[in-house]
């Protein structure tokens, strides 16, 4: 395996080793015409009708029994579409795929565990206050949340946002400084260079002083970046790293629930989530995609026991042998602020941790409930039918509706799409910016002045429904008109798109309408 690592490189191994086993899905489809045809020519047949008929029948009942699984499965209308079209025109190799790739789902065992870390949390996950006196007409969203996905609305917490991945890394360095008891690290990037330099150097640090120190990255969205060994390198140092959901070289729709979550929790005091992975391109050291635009909040108060409990579902169902004694990040007292504003962190989750898509439900709940504008920041725009006819709707209704999205893009492919999307949204009036001194990757939501949401949740299939994700909704937070001011900001610096500027080339046009077919599947 060592030598193939480096003839191949670690991007390189990982699609060889899908694209073998997907060539053995396509050849056991083959394999099953070949011994058709053999069976037929032993016992003298004319392969000729006879076999194309065999063939045709086996293609037909295989075709027809998944598509019967299709229709009566609960899946979104737009993924069905995809692999229907797939087993139209590829039966057996369709099939083949469909069992293999189709499942989103966590497996029972993975499942089991995190029904059990969340049984184990549950008495830090309730809340007497539903805050209802201070939630006004907005109240639905934050009872959403609760019940859907056990996240607490607090009062008297503070929400401090960062429009820049810098200002949120100067912030961040400097409370690792001030650890006394522990540190928690969650992220979906880490990638060796000066921002990564200096955290692992306060790490090492702190360890040494006595700190206890927990750091979880996603193995998959780590594995171009980082050395396999990372994680042992730094438990060497005293530091309690894991591997999200480790990767294995088969190909499987296991490998879509990835940890997508930007979590940082000191000594259960403050907190941190939003778009920034730990990677130098997120605060312009380097620029690969021109001026990279991010942000995150800073989160005081009560608040924070939300997002220590969202890293310890996390960090424990990697290794079931050592779950944690919560007791110990919980602080004997939470620091209280004089603010009326709501703060409500919450985690989402694949099914069937979590019934709902709840990132996707609190995005309509805002969009639906609206009146004056939306303002929306994504770098990626793969929207489903219920999110566009949601948008389409609030114009309708007088609102107005504002989407920035990025220039330069990281994906060429996903760019096309985004774009293609472009069209029915600005056709109904939808203002939809691009950003263009670079790459936007904030994921920020304004309402009305009044609600609010920042974190890690992209506007695609991906974020929506195969992700580990988190967020923090607000309701009259102060940092809300801060928000707003950034967003004041990058539409200034960006291009309001039009039926003339989103026009594509025919080869993008074909490849973006092929991809949006089976954008869900992905």
């Amino acid at each position: 395996m060592k030598f193939f690592r480096i003839l191949f490189g670690k991007t390189g191994l990982i699609f060889l080793a899908i694209l073998i086993q997907v060539a053995t899905y396509f050849a056991i489809g083959y394999g099953v015409e070949v011994l058709v045809i053999y069976i037929a020519t032993t016992l003298e047949i004319s392969p000729f009708p006879f076999t194309q008929l065999i063939i045709t029948g086996i293609n037909f009942i295989i075709a027809l029994i998944v598509i019967v699984r299709l229709t009566v499965r609960d899946m979104t209308p737009e993924a069905k579409v995809g692999w229907i079209t797939l087993l139209v025109f590829f039966p057996i190799a369709g099939a083949l795929l469909y069992i293999f790739f189709s499942h989103h789902t966590l497996g029972r065992k993975k499942t089991l565990l995190y029904l059990d870390i969340h049984e184990r949390g549950k008495k830090y996950t309730t809340s007497k206050d539903d805050c209802k006196d201070a939630l006004g007409d907005r109240i639905g969203n934050s009872r959403y949340l609760y019940s859907s996905a056990s996240a607490v609305p607090h009062r008297y917490s503070n929400a401090e946002f960062f429009p820049t991945g810098e200002q949120f890394y100067e912030a961040l360095l400097t409370d690792l400084e001030k650890a006394e008891k522990y540190i928690l690290m969650e992220y979906f990037i880490v990638e060796r260079g000066q921002m990564w330099d200096r955290i692992e150097k306060i790490l090492e640090e702190k360890v040494k002083k006595g700190v206890v120190v927990k750091f979880l990255y996603d193995d998959i969205g780590c594995l171009p970046h980082i050395e396999r060994n990372f994680h042992k390198k730094l438990q060497a140092k005293g530091i309690d790293c894991l591997r999200f959901n480790k990767f294995t070289p088969i190909a499987s729709a296991v490998h879509n629930n990835r940890d997508h979550r930007k979590i940082t929790v000191v000594d259960g005091k403050v907190g941190y989530l939003g778009g920034a992975n730990l990677s130098d391109e997120y605060i312009n050291v380097t620029h690969p995609l021109g001026q990279w635009k991010d942000s995150a909040l800073r989160i005081r108060g009560s608040a924070v026991q939300s997002l220590i409990m969202l890293f310890m579902s996390s960090f424990d169902a990697q290794d079931d042998t050592r779950l944690e004694d919560y007791e110990f990040y919980i602080p004997d007292y939470y620091e209280w602020f004089d603010t009326q504003g709501i703060v409500q962190p919450f985690g989402d989750s694949p099914r069937p941790l979590m019934k709902d898509h709840v990132g996707e439900n609190c995005l309509l709940n805002m969009i639906n409930r609206a009146n004056k504008y939306v303002y929306i920041s994504t770098p990626y725009l793969i929207l489903n039918y219920a999110l566009s006819n949601a948008l389409i709707n609030a114009v309708k209704r007088g609102v107005d509706v504002r989407i920035i999205t990025p220039r330069i893009p990281d994906k060429k492919l996903v760019f096309w799409i985004t774009r293609r999307n472009y069209k029915p949204l600005v056709k109904h009036g939808v203002k939809i910016y691009e950003y263009l001194p670079g790459f936007i990757h904030a994921k920020n939501y304004l309402c009305d002045d009044v609600e609010g949401m920042v974190g890690t949740i992209n506007m695609d299939y991906r974020s929506l429904m195969h992700h580990f994700e988190c967020g923090v909704w607000m309701y009259k937070t102060d940092c809300l008109k801060d928000i707003k001011t950034d967003f004041e900001k990058t539409f200034a610096v960006s291009e309001l798109m039009t039926k003339d500027t989103i026009k594509q080339s025919i080869p993008k046009r074909v490849a973006s309408a092929i991809g949006s077919m089976f954008s869900p599947m992905l």
